[in-house]
């Protein structure tokens, strides 16, 4: 008899323990379960960050496209603008050399029309001796 119940004795204690330890396993398996339930919900809040972050990347990067080839065409137009003011002041030199031509002719012109001779023509207005001979002969008094 007393084998039986110490059988039983440790059959009983045996059951106990993996009862306990079948408890203890469950318990585990909920905390582990709740841990990956938070980390999944952690997971997909940092994807939805994630992908907030990546629309605005996108946005940004075409933004700065933008940028670029606006910049690209402002550098083109500049480019443009030098040229033509390039142009401007060259005509500018031309008209201002052509105008500063004209007046000594025109000096040159009055001077032979007072009588001036082609010496003193030369000298106040820089035209050639040349020049200077054809408005006297031209203009002047004779």
């Amino acid at each position: 008899m007393q084998q039986t119940s110490d059988i039983t004795h440790y059959l009983i204690t045996q059951f106990a323990g993996l009862v306990i330890l079948a408890i203890v396993m469950i318990a585990f398996i909920l905390i582990i379960q709740k841990a990956i339930g938070k980390l999944a919900q952690q997971i997909h809040s940092a994807s939805s960050e994630l992908n907030i972050m990546n629309t605005q990347i996108s946005e940004s990067q075409k933004v700065l496209v933008s940028v670029f080839t606006q910049n690209d065409k402002i550098t083109s137009d500049i480019s443009e603008l030098n040229k033509k003011l390039t142009s401007i002041h060259q005509e500018l030199s031309l008209l201002s050399s052509d105008y500063s031509d004209n007046q000594q002719v025109s000096q040159a012109i009055e001077l032979a029309r007072k009588g001036s001779s082609t010496k003193i023509i030369v000298e106040q207005t820089g035209l050639s001796s040349e020049d200077a001979d054809a408005i006297v002969r031209f203009h002047g008094e004779n």
